[in-house]
Parts: C-alpha cells; sequence; structure tokens
C-alpha cells in the first residue's frame, strides 16, 4: 500500500472513532467519571476493560491492522483498539476525539518498557526483552564504582524535536484534521515510584539485602532520585511541558482521569494526576516501607493536585502511612491480593476502592456464577466507597473476546449496573 492509501484507510477509521465520540451515550459515561473522581456521592461503580497493548490488544486486533509504515502502524492500532473497544465491551470507557502519543526522547531514568540498552542514571542497562517471558533482573550499579556516575545524573527528558516535527506531520496528514493529534511526555516523566527503577539498575534481591546490611546507601540512593525527580516536575511546570491527564487517559494503576475542574489554558501540578506504587516492597515491613520507599515518593507525589497510589501489591496492612502521607490522595489500588474488607474499612469516603480483579481467573474462561459472588462480595464490603471495577494485565485473552465480554455481563449483574 502507498502511503496514500494507508491514509486514507486511518481517515476512515478516525471518521468512525469521531463519531463514537459524539454520542450521548458517551457524554453520559463522561459526565458519570466526573462525577465518580470528584467523590461527590451517588454514582454507581464504574467498570473498565482494559487489554495490554502487547498483550490482550495484539491478539484482538493486531491481525487486522493494514497499515505498513512503522508509524502508521501504530496510529491504525491505536484506533482498531478503540473501535473494537466500543463494539464489543459494554463497560464505562469514554471515547474522545483526540489521539494522544508519547513525545519522543529520552529520559534520563530506567525508561521501563523501552527494550534495547540504557544508561539509566548514568548506569549502563543491558535491555531487558519485555513480553510474554519473564526476565531477570541483574545487578548493574556498584554503589562504589558508580556513585560519582549515578549521583552526576539529573532526571530529565530530553525531546528528539526532529523526531517529533517528522511524526507530528505525519500524523496529522493522516488524520485530514478530523481526529485532533496531540503529544505528551511519556508516563515515566511523572511517575514517582522510584523502586521500578532502581531495581532495573541495582536488582531486586540485591536491593532487598542492601535494606539490612546497607541501609544508609539505600536512604542515599532514593533521596537523589527523589530529590531530581521532584525537581524534574518542577522544570516541566516551568517550561510550560505539562499536559491536562483529566481525560479518558489510563490515571495510576486504572481509572479514567476526568474531574469537574475547570481546564485551564497552561496545564499546571495541580491540574495533573500523579502515581506511584511499591510493588518490589511487597515483602517488607510497613515501617520499612514508609521509611524507605513511602517518604522519598511523597516527595514529588505531593506535587500533583491528584494522587493515585499502589498497583498490583496488597496494600492492607500499610495503607495507613499512605494515608498520612499522601494527603490529595484520591485513588487507592485494590489488587487481587488485597484484603478488601480491610481496605473498604481504611478507605471509606477518603478515596476511590480501585479494585482489580485477578485476570488469570477470567481471560481463560471462568465459573461465571463464582465471579458474579465474587463481584456481589465487593459491592457489599465497599457499599459506602466510591468504587471502580478496572480489569486490566490481560496478557492474554485466547484470541478471543469471549470471556471479557461474560465478565462485564457479571460484573454489570453482581454489582447491580
Amino acid at each position: 500500500m502507498t502511503v496514500g492509501e494507508q491514509c486514507l484507510v486511518l481517515r476512515s477509521l478516525c471518521e468512525r472513532l469521531l463519531t463514537l465520540s459524539q454520542t450521548e451515550e458517551n457524554e453520559s459515561r463522561r459526565r458519570l467519571w466526573k462525577r465518580h473522581n470528584m467523590m461527590a456521592g451517588g454514582t454507581r461503580p464504574l467498570l473498565w476493560v482494559c487489554p495490554d497493548d502487547d498483550g490482550g490488544w495484539r491478539e484482538l486486533v493486531g491481525g487486522a491492522v493494514v497499515c505498513e509504515d512503522a508509524d502508521l502502524h501504530a496510529m491504525e492500532f491505536q484506533l482498531r483498539k478503540q473501535l473494537y473497544h466500543a463494539e464489543h465491551f459494554r463497560d464505562d470507557f469514554v471515547f474522545e476525539p483526540v489521539l494522544r502519543f508519547d513525545i519522543p526522547g529520552r529520559y534520563t531514568g530506567y525508561h521501563y518498557g523501552r527494550t534495547g540498552p540504557q544508561t539509566p542514571w548514568g548506569i549502563p542497562v543491558d535491555g531487558y526483552e519485555v513480553g510474554k517471558d519473564a526476565y531477570h533482573l541483574d545487578c548493574r550499579f556498584d554503589y562504589e564504582r558508580d556513585w560519582e556516575s549515578f549521583i552526576g545524573t539529573e532526571a530529565d527528558f530530553i525531546e528528539d524535536t526532529a523526531a517529533l516535527a517528522v511524526l507530528k506531520e505525519k500524523y496529522e496528514r493522516a488524520a485530514h484534521g478530523i481526529l485532533e493529534i496531540r503529544f505528551n511526555l511519556p508516563y515515566v516523566a511523572f511517575v514517582q515510584s522510584l523502586l521500578i527503577e532502581l531495581v532495573h539498575m541495582r536488582g531486586l534481591e540485591e536491593l532487598m539485602v542492601d535494606l539490612l546490611e546497607k541501609p544508609e546507601t539505600v536512604h542515599r540512593v532514593l533521596d537523589h532520585m527523589s530529590a531530581s525527580k521532584a525537581r524534574l516536575l518542577d522544570k516541566l511546570e516551568r517550561e510550560k511541558r505539562l499536559f491536562d491527564n483529566r481525560s479518558n487517559i489510563y490515571t495510576g494503576s486504572g481509572g479514567l482521569g476526568y474531574t469537574d475542574d475547570p481546564v485551564a489554558e497552561e496545564a499546571s501540578l495541580a491540574d495533573m494526576w500523579g502515581f506511584a506504587d511499591a510493588q518490589e516492597f511487597n515483602c517488607v515491613s510497613p515501617a520499612m516501607f514508609e521509611e524507605f520507599a513511602l517518604k522519598y515518593q511523597a516527595r514529588g507525589l505531593n506535587k500533583f493536585g491528584l494522587a493515585c497510589y499502589g498497583c498490583c501489591e496488597p496494600l492492607d496492612d500499610r495503607l495507613e502511612f499512605v494515608l498520612r502521607h499522601i494527603p490529595k490522595l484520591r485513588r487507592v489500588s485494590v489488587s487481587p491480593w488485597s484484603n478488601p474488607s480491610a481496605v473498604a474499612e481504611q478507605i471509606g469516603k477518603k478515596a476511590i476502592f480501585s479494585w482489580k480483579p485477578n485476570p488469570a481467573k477470567i481471560y481463560t474462561g471462568f465459573d461465571a456464577a463464582e465471579m458474579k459472588g465474587e463481584l456481589e462480595e465487593i459491592a457489599r464490603i465497599a457499599e459506602s466507597c466510591t468504587v471502580e471495577i478496572i480489569l486490566k494485565d490481560i496478557r492474554t485473552c485466547c484470541g478471543t473476546p469471549v470471556h471479557l465480554q461474560e465478565f462485564v455481563r457479571c460484573a454489570k449483574e453482581g454489582l447491580g449496573i
């Protein structure tokens, strides 16, 4: 196919997404998310099915993508995902007449999800192949040998302006004014988790030992990383490089970002959702979690107007610390390994109860009666909370939407929506 022919395919898909974004049903869901995120009360539980781009979505729509140009292929993939979602998953996802792409460039910390060698925080690291297979976290960071390189590196995102100009021209030509094309800084520039970057340099086992044998060194490392990440946030705000993520953007570890707050001409940190988690510290005590993770994460996370905390780690025995250190907390992840009753009791009306069902129980088929019972139990124990159900981390759906569709049906019945 010529580039012109590929653009014609894309324009047809853009027209379909534009139509979806303008329906009254879509506007109704947009209003629901706004009220939900403002915790205004009186909202039903919201539901979102969110397959992984390099997992479930590849199975469902990857074979339908026809564009041969790599960049236009990525654009088509994004369009087909949303159109497929609208056709097959009757959940609460909202469609917008916008396509968003990451600004190309280099993050000077560890850019997780990227393949190929990197030099995060001045430390040379071999590339990890992220995909269906697991990989080992090797130790590349020798504290004594690499200290000067590490401490001399500031967190930054260096835009590739030439590549950005090429992409902007290509995508805008393809969209032909039907949809708006936006480029935003990537997620890694904003997330304040810290630990996921550190374990990709130091190794997970090594870090666990360091907590006991080299605690002061770990403090120095995390102090530098957190202070530098916080300075980066301030720099991005000064340079007017932020963007308003209060839209149909994946927020925290799941959830859409809509609020009723007014949209400013220039986004500030006070307008944005921020995020941190500590999955790597699941096996450490609540006291060590507070000392070595949360106190450092709070330095940057508290600059945001709204905060999300947690991903797959259970927070039952440490949520009190999160509530204490993150005063703007608005969304708490309730993972499959959490005790939902314990979390619901602590959250109450302080933040959104973002429940994540275990995807392994769903994407290969499941007992509908058992799942409906689990959902009914969540509705019961979190009755006083603002609840959302986010089915994510779908590495595979066995090439069919059937199991995910059945889950949506069970969720609506179990939650009474």
